[in-house]
């Protein structure tokens, strides 16, 4: 075969691969957000582990489809074209952002320019849970299992966060956990800016009352994927 066609039918081959993940990490386990109509859920993860993976091509392409897809196979359909557009862009940042890090070797750069933008940001994103949400219901939705009611929503999505950054930095974060890490919050934070902007037409100033949920996505995103891509990274350089 041609390495044009080769190159051609592996990017197709883990485009697909990579939809379909995205997909299943979406749709499997998700909590409806009544403010804003929209819904927590764990693709995000799976958005990064491609991009990491493949590359941003694939990363936005899978996490676009993947989750568009998502929001239509849950009844979410008002929200697919924003999230085409959204989760799309943050696939393709995050898979260029590591890339980056990775080619030019820029992680003490990058990790303090994560630091210094996006946890003011973060702060403001636990006060509004803290102060805003108290009093709301969650609906879980289970995958082809039914639904619960879960009281409380601000409090779980601070419980997730908050746990998310003790595994996180409980880590031994040597450079390589870093270059996975970063991007992944980096692109986690155009996702909360993204849908933020595309819910203030929708709901007006409620947009905000799903901030801490989208939060909460980026950082157990970050660190589902950054775990995984590190246990397949060993696994392919030290071959049991």
């Amino acid at each position: 075969m041609h390495p044009i066609e080769k190159s051609k039918t592996r990017l197709v081959a883990s485009s697909a691969l990579s939809i379909a993940l995205v997909f299943i990490a979406t749709s499997s386990i998700s909590i409806y957000i009544p403010a804003t109509r929209g819904y927590f859920n764990l693709g995000d993860s799976m958005i990064f582990l491609t991009a990491i993976l493949f590359g941003p091509i694939v990363g936005g392409v899978a996490g676009g489809i993947g989750s568009m897809l998502s929001d239509v196979f849950l009844g979410y359909t008002i929200y697919a074209p924003a999230t085409l557009v959204v989760k799309g862009i943050e696939g393709f940042i995050t898979g260029m952002l590591y890339n980056a890090i990775i080619n030019r070797e820029k992680t003490g750069r990058a990790w303090l320019a994560m630091v210094l933008f996006f946890t003011p940001v973060v702060a403001l994103g636990m006060i509004v849970a803290a102060l805003m949400f108290m009093g709301e219901e969650a609906e879980v939705s289970l995958f082809a299992t039914g639904s619960m009611t879960m009281p409380s929503q601000p409090l779980f999505f601070t419980i997730l966060v908050l746990l998310a950054i003790l595994v996180m930095f409980g880590l031994k974060f040597h450079k390589r956990n870093l270059s996975t890490v970063i991007p992944c919050f980096i692109g986690g934070f155009e996702m909360v800016l993204g849908y933020f902007i595309y819910e203030l037409f929708l709901v007006g100033l409620g947009a905000i009352f799903e901030v801490p949920a989208n939060f909460a996505q980026t950082f157990l995103g970050a660190m589902i994927a950054s775990t995984i891509y590190i246990a397949i990274e060993r696994r392919i350089v030290k071959p049991t």
